[in-house]
């Protein structure tokens, strides 16, 4: 029985993306380049970061060509993105937005203004209310009284 010869690469890829990932590996550790023009030797590493991201978006809307880098990464591109659609409308710790409620965080200067002048309105208008209650009902007693009056002269 023949023993089996260690390796860090698995021999079957679970994904497309595993495969481009062990394969740029591979070039990159032999120093050869894959089909194409582009060739991964020591003077050009792999982008990270922001360069990164960038190349990605260049390669998906066509402007720049496809590596194996592009490729590789895809499938994990691919799973952030869809768990950031599903937290969408959520902060950073899961909750919804609707959880985040101005006495949460503090009133600022303009939300206690605004405050302020919606409580100073609806008293006017209770006020108003009240004077209003009392006006027509002294002027109803100055009626009936006047109507007294008046039946009891004729």
């Amino acid at each position: 029985m023949a023993k089996k010869k260690f390796s860090f690469f698995s021999t079957k890829p679970k994904s497309m993306s595993e495969g481009y990932a062990q394969y740029t590996g591979m070039q990159i550790a032999a120093g050869g380049g894959p089909p194409g023009s582009e060739k991964f030797t020591a003077s050009k590493k792999s982008t990270f970061g922001l360069t990164q991201a960038k190349d990605d978006f260049l390669m998906d809307i066509g402007v720049k060509k496809k590596g194996i880098d592009y490729y590789a990464r895809l499938d994990d591109r691919k799973k952030r993105s869809q768990e950031a659609s599903k937290n969408l409308g959520k902060d950073i710790f899961g909750r919804p937005a609707s959880d985040r409620s101005a006495a949460a965080r503090g009133e600022t200067a303009a939300e206690r203004a605004a405050r302020l002048k919606k409580e100073a309105l609806e008293k006017r208008k209770t006020e108003g209310k009240e004077r209003r209650k009392k006006f027509y009902k002294q002027k109803d007693e100055r009626l009936a009284k006047l109507k007294a009056k008046l039946l009891n002269l004729a």
